[in-house]
């Protein structure tokens, strides 16, 4: 009986300084989950951001390389695809091949269909070793340079600028 009261006084004592949270560690608490939560929303709109530039990053590789591979596909013509842009008419001469017009036709129909705003093209080529008929022990190598610039779009955490990507590569005839 003795031990009985004893064990009872000990659950009393016990339960009288265990009374649960108070008022300022209740504060606290939600203070520090609040600061976590602002910060995992400033996270997300950012990542958001960075993922639309990655999408349309993408979408600029596929058009450069697109145009890439149409030239590297006609090697023997390159220079036929200088000065294309995307902005004027395809350049319609007698001596310009119907391959090339028609790689810039259709070039300028994919970047015109790409989701980009503003999206304009341009492809410049120069001979970077001497003309074979000059010169008839050559390489016959041009450096080709597709541009890609277009507009990004305006959200809550960057504005709307104009970005430009520029792809490089040697095109040699076979």
């Amino acid at each position: 009986m003795k031990h009985r009261r004893t064990l009872q006084r000990c659950f009393s004592l016990l339960a009288a300084t265990q009374r649960g949270f108070t008022l300022l560690e209740a504060m606290i608490a939600a203070g520090v989950l609040s600061v976590g939560l602002l910060g995992l929303a400033g996270l997300s709109g950012m990542s958001l951001g960075k993922n639309v530039d990655a999408n349309d990053m993408s979408r600029v590789t596929n058009i450069a390389a697109d145009m890439a591979e149409r030239i590297q596909n006609n090697r023997q013509r390159v220079l036929d695809y200088h000065n294309t842009d995307t902005t004027l008419a395809c350049a319609q001469s007698p001596s310009t091949q119907r391959m090339a017009l028609g790689d810039c036709t259709q070039w300028q129909t994919l970047v015109a269909n790409s989701g980009l705003s503003g999206a304009a093209g341009t492809v410049m080529a120069t001979r970077l070793d001497p003309d074979p008929t000059a010169n008839p022990v050559t390489m016959n190598r041009f450096l080709v340079m597709v541009t890609v610039s277009w507009q990004t779009r305006q959200t809550d955490v960057s504005t709307a600028r104009t970005k430009t990507a520029i792809f490089t590569t040697v095109v040699a005839p076979e």
